[in-house]
């Protein structure tokens, strides 16, 4: 039997599509040169199939029989990853867990929530916010993102300040092997029954077995925020207050410092002055802290608090920016590509590692702006956006390699991680080793 045939023949009729136009809708992701390559004509190559599993055992038997066929399997939840991580190759089946999308159970007295890996981060928040609850994980991708792609992929919120980033809600993990064989890892709060397996898997984007299903950790929703927002000196002003209030344990649920390029794209439609700007966003049962941050912003220029309901209202934005920018539309026309890089260091290198790769981007882009949005009690990460422009589609993909190998070899001198949050993918694998 043909091995496609014998692959449609394990799975429900309608799992298994071969369709040209499925095919081209899934043999990328958000990745901005693919999105260039595929706007000068230049598409991906298709995989030879795509399947739809709904169960762990369905993705079991895929595995199994890509084993025994030696076929390719690209694994894909939302397809909102930007550094190429879902990306088909010939002859390559991707396995798409986009109708794995079941909410299993929500484990009240635990916050517990169990669900299967190609749930959407919109829905389970929809879910959790019934039953008073949050995960706290928000990503700009949240309605597009599923949580086998947050895990894969080593995803951190926007509110990662208060809730921690994937690996610190992962309770438990059902997760499919590359031989077919399936992996349950019990949810629990901790345990001593090492090395942590549930740890292992997370950042290995589909390299070491397929999530299918995780338990995470909730928490009760916190009402509206309180916002303590100030003008910085400078970028690194603002981040020695970000390092304070995170070294006092003042605890606020949201971080964000924005320099000045970045502020004046993030504010400037409210009349912002200039300068950095500085968001700390509060539980409104934790007055005492946000009062004791407020003051250690003392050397900044106070800023009203709707600098921080503004952000909040419109955190999501820039997925449609991104999206006219890098989708059809082009609306900034050819030869342009946009992209981010988030990086990440201890608190003694961060200020080097800002200057290394700000200036090394600076060199090669038309626009560079940075914000701080993961702080930690030891460092924090970094997270530039910069624009390449250049005469015509193909010189700017080539100023964009080129760019991201110089900026990649800054931050590895300044003592930085490549990725804090965005995964590896095709993009930032040269720079792995």
């Amino acid at each position: 039997m043909d091995p496609l045939e014998s692959l449609t023949a394990l799975l429900p009729e309608g799992a298994v599509s071969t369709h040209p136009g499925e095919l081209a809708l899934r043999a990328r992701d958000w990745w901005a040169l693919a999105m260039l390559r595929e706007a000068r004509g230049e598409r991906p190559d298709p995989p030879m199939a795509v399947a739809f599993p709904t169960s762990t055992e369905e993705v079991a038997a895929v595995l199994t029989w890509a084993r025994e066929t030696s076929t390719v399997v690209v694994p894909r939840g939302g397809g909102s990853g930007v550094c190429g991580g879902a990306q088909a190759i010939r002859r390559s089946v991707v396995l798409d867990l986009s109708r794995m999308a079941e909410v299993i159970d929500i484990d009240a007295e635990s916050q517990a929530a169990e669900v299967q890996a190609g749930v959407r981060g919109e829905r389970l928040e929809r879910a959790l916010g019934e039953r008073g609850l949050t995960l706290g994980h928000y990503p700009q991708s949240l309605a597009l993102s599923t949580v086998g792609g947050w895990i894969a992929a080593g995803s951190a919120g926007q509110a990662s300040a208060g809730y921690g980033v994937i690996e610190d809600l992962l309770l438990g993990l059902v997760v499919c092997l590359a031989d077919g064989q399936v992996l349950r890892l019990r949810p629990v709060p901790r345990s001593a029954a090492g090395p942590d397996l549930r740890r292992l898997f997370v950042g290995s984007e589909g390299t070491l077995g397929v999530v299918t299903e995780a338990t995470l950790s909730a928490s009760r929703l916190p009402g509206d925020l309180r916002w303590v927002c100030a003008a910085p000196r400078d970028f690194l002003q603002g981040a020695g207050v970000a390092r304070e209030v995170i070294q006092r344990d003042l605890r606020p649920l949201v971080v964000r410092l924005y320099d000045e390029a970045d502020a004046a794209l993030a504010f400037g439609s409210l009349g912002h002055q200039g300068g950095p700007v500085l968001l700390l966003g509060f539980a409104d049962r934790r007055e005492a802290d946000a009062r004791a941050a407020a003051e250690l912003t003392g050397d900044g220029r106070p800023l009203d608090e709707g600098f921080g309901r503004h952000w909040w209202d419109h955190r999501f934005d820039a997925v449609d920016l991104y999206r006219s920018v890098m989708g059809e539309e082009r609306s900034l026309g050819t030869g342009v590509i946009v992209d981010t890089m988030e990086v990440a260091a201890l608190w003694s290198r961060l200020a080097g590692l800002y200057s290394a790769v700000h200036d090394t981007l600076a060199r090669h882009a038309e626009a560079v702006g940075c914000h701080l949005s993961h702080p930690y009690r030891s460092g924090a990460s970094l997270y530039f956006t910069f624009l390449v422009r250049a005469a015509d589609d193909r010189a700017a993909e080539d100023a964009y390699l080129r760019c991201w190998r110089s900026a990649a070899e800054s931050c590895h001198g300044a003592g930085g991680t490549v990725s804090h949050h965005h995964g590896v993918g095709v993009l930032k694998a040269p720079f792995m080793e």
